[in-house]
């Protein structure tokens, strides 16, 4: 009878143990089950999933044979993302009624494609520039569109650089001033698009309807990350009292090491404030050559 009791005694303590084993196994699952779907959920919260954007292209290259080719190879490559183009022959149209050959042809070119727009580049200095100057500046693009020397020139809107981002009652007046220009412009194709270029996030009694786009961040990404490390950016995009689809960010000297994830990330980040977005890795002269990761950077773009 001892030895039955040795033996029943050791298969119960074996059960005892497959029961805890058991039991261990399920506790284990049950975690899983919580702590997995929790992790994936701040997973998507560090990196959100990016909304669709718009490229901005500064576009401050001469037209030389080739000089715009990678534009329309990323322009090709990606048919479903839009491209909004700033062309910019002498820090304006110039003092020509009509540009130059080398312009006329690529702008035709440019104007094919059906996910691109172009905008005028004119230059404000800070609503000091003089405002007749600016105005003529204006007409001479929406001129552009009766151009007798070639077809398919007509530009979009007006992409109007170093707007203020400090009220005075001076300034509204200013840039409700040539807003309406451009709004009335006969020669601007619809739907007459205005962009604000202050670099920064400008006083909310400048952003009036006329304004299509305003680009909040012009800066270094080594900037961004500072203010982004602190939430101070974050938080003042966030509270922008605009949509994102009226906000632009630009940004330059993208560290040249990133990971095309990164490059996704940064993206799909900045596009949670603003819809139209430039990335770029050159250092200076940002806005006169495409970056060796020009068309990583578009790769990255949300759609």
């Amino acid at each position: 009878m001892k030895g039955n009791d040795a033996i029943i005694s050791q298969i119960l303590r074996r059960k005892r143990k497959r029961f805890w084993y058991f039991s261990l196994a399920i506790v284990f699952l049950v975690i899983l089950a919580v702590v997995l779907p929790v992790a994936f959920v701040f997973s998507r919260r560090r990196h959100p999933k990016g909304l669709k954007s718009t490229v901005l292209v500064p576009l401050y290259i001469y037209p030389i044979p080739g000089a715009w080719e990678p534009l329309h190879e990323a322009i090709i490559a990606r048919p479903n993302l839009n491209f909004t183009v700033i062309i910019n022959p002498d820090s304006g149209p110039g003092s020509t009624r009509y540009p130059s050959s080398e312009y006329t042809s690529e702008v035709q070119r440019l104007n094919v494609y059906p996910n691109v727009r172009m905008m005028g580049y004119v230059r404000i200095g800070y609503a000091k520039r003089n405002l007749t100057e600016v105005l003529e500046d204006i007409s001479t693009y929406s001129g552009w569109s009766v151009n007798p020397n070639a077809t398919d020139q007509a530009v979009h809107g007006i992409f109007f650089d170093e707007t203020p981002n400090e009220y005075t009652s001076e300034v509204s007046d200013y840039l409700k001033s040539i807003n309406q220009a451009a709004k009335n412009a006969a020669g601007l194709l619809p739907a007459r698009t205005i962009i604000h270029n202050p670099g920064s996030i400008p006083d909310a009694r400048l952003t009036d309807a006329d304004v299509d786009i305003t680009v909040v961040f012009e800066a270094s990404y080594q900037e961004y990350q500072e203010d982004s490390s602190s939430k101070a950016l974050r938080a003042r995009l966030a509270s922008l009292p605009i949509d994102r689809s009226r906000v632009s960010c630009i940004m330059f000297s993208v560290r040249t090491g990133m990971s095309q994830g990164d490059r996704r990330s940064l993206a799909d980040e900045l596009s949670q404030h603003a819809e139209f977005l430039y990335l770029t890795d050159l250092s200076q002269n940002y806005y006169e050559s495409f970056g060796p990761h020009w068309q990583d950077f578009i790769a990255a773009i949300p759609t």
